[in-house]
């Protein structure tokens, strides 16, 4: 994909030492992978690369931010991502992983493709509850409405009725009391 292709690095020709790039990750980045959850977002990556004679040495540095869905209200906030990775990459026969910061490639590749890395990087910066800032308090930015429809229609945990049930089923026990008007 031609989006991808700034993500290419050509390192062949390069000297050894320390070389920079700058990237501004946005929203055509996202939609190059099918499965992503990021759909918006605005992230700027300063990547350092180190060469050496046998491998390379790369840190991403990210800041920025990324769309998500609250889990609360399902309403769009942004989610600030601020986060830094390092990862190795050595020369060796054939391409394999040893470990997640750590890539093998082949001795005669000219170029490494960070496209992938930096997709997984921001996705793992991302938090396991993802929610405006107030956890669905009231000013937390939350969808009001929202919030009321899941209060409503939220599980007791002790009796496994709604709160919607429940509140149906208090008005037919006051409708079943008999007052004698004698007293």
């Amino acid at each position: 994909m031609e989006e991808l292709k700034p993500y290419n690095i050509g390192f062949a020709g390069l000297s050894q030492g320390t070389h920079r790039f700058s990237y501004e990750i946005g929203d055509d980045f996202f939609a190059c992978f099918e499965q992503s959850e990021i759909v918006r977002g605005r992230i700027s990556l300063d990547l350092i690369m180190e060469k050496e004679s046998d491998m390379l040495v790369i840190d991403y540095v990210f800041k920025g931010w990324v769309e998500l869905d609250c889990d609360i209200c399902l309403k769009p906030y942004r989610q600030p991502v601020e986060d830094e990775h390092r990862m190795y990459v050595k020369f060796g026969d054939g391409f394999t992983e040893q470990s997640e910061d750590v890539v093998v490639i082949p001795f005669e590749t000219g170029h490494f493709d960070i496209s992938h890395y930096v997709y997984e990087y921001i996705h793992l910066d991302l938090p396991i509850k993802r929610a405006h800032s107030g956890d669905g308090q009231e000013d937390s930015g939350c969808d009001k409405e929202m919030l009321d429809k899941v209060a409503r229609h939220s599980v007791d945990l002790k009796t496994g009725n709604t709160v919607e049930s429940l509140a149906a089923s208090s008005q037919e026990a006051l409708k079943k009391l008999r007052f004698d008007k004698n007293n």
